[in-house]
């Protein structure tokens, strides 16, 4: 019996991917006035964030290291103010309020209304607290977890320490390196929604057991809480019969 249940956030619940991909672009864009073709640019900033990670992580650093760094690749002699308006860039992942992914609110919506329902997002604490605030549902969340790095000791812990068996557990996300093989190694179960996700994140297998795959989160939410939209025939039979009692009320108050 499932008795609790752990989204992720990047991606599974807001829109970010592209809010890197968009900065990404404008820094394509401003070196293309040094002459650097658009499409060389994005391979040069994908190769570096590969480098760097290796070192930072998910720090709030990294990006805009990155963005440096492949300034003064191209453009060795930049000065000070170049250096702080590239930077400039990729700090605007962070400080731009991400959307909500459509159906999203709808989701959180039955799935609260039937589970306790926890957050475990990685990455810098201060970026995701941010985002987590902005949540038009954070008041409807039972608990956050903000990790360094989705593991499966992490999981386990997390599970252990709020009083659950694994098996009792569902998380669900968008990546199967981070959301899906670490919380099956667990014991948990887990449901991949599947995502345009960052390079990175996309190496991992399938699991062999316990892990669902539905397109998108309301679908995996309708699932787990036994949710059946109406049909057109019953919305159809709700109007008329509206409509009915709306003449019916007007013909009494006559």
């Amino acid at each position: 019996m499932i008795k609790a249940i752990f989204l992720d956030m990047d991606d599974t619940l807001i829109v970010n991917t592209v809010l890197y991909e968009e900065a990404a672009a404008v820094m394509s864009g401003y070196l293309h006035h040094y002459d650097v073709p658009l499409a060389e640019a994005r391979r040069t900033l994908a190769r570096m964030d590969k480098e760097l990670f290796k070192t930072q992580g998910y720090s709030r650093e990294r990006y805009p290291d990155v963005f440096e760094k492949v300034l003064l690749h191209y453009v060795p002699k930049a000065g000070a103010a170049k250096i702080e308006t590239v930077r400039g860039f990729a700090e605007d992942v962070f400080s731009t309020v991400a959307k909500v992914k459509p159906g999203t609110i709808e989701a959180v919506d039955l799935l609260t209304a039937k589970f306790p329902v926890y957050i475990i997002t990685q990455g810098d604490k201060e970026v995701q607290e941010n985002r987590v605030a902005h949540l038009p549902f954070k008041k409807k969340l039972t608990g956050v977890f903000v990790v360094e790095k989705k593991r499966t000791d992490v999981f386990a812990g997390i599970v252990k320490d709020l009083g659950y068996s694994p098996r009792e557990t569902v998380m669900i996300g968008d990546s199967l390196k981070s959301d899906v093989t670490p919380s099956v190694a667990a014991g948990m179960h887990a449901i991949w929604i599947e995502a345009h996700n960052w390079a990175v994140e996309t190496a991992a297998a399938l699991p062999d057991e316990r892990m669902y795959k539905f397109s998108s989160l309301l679908e995996a939410a309708r699932y787990l809480t036994n949710y059946k939209p109406p049909s057109e025939l019953s919305v159809l039979r709700s109007r008329i019969s509206a409509h009915i009692r709306k003449k019916i009320l007007k013909r009494k108050a006559a």
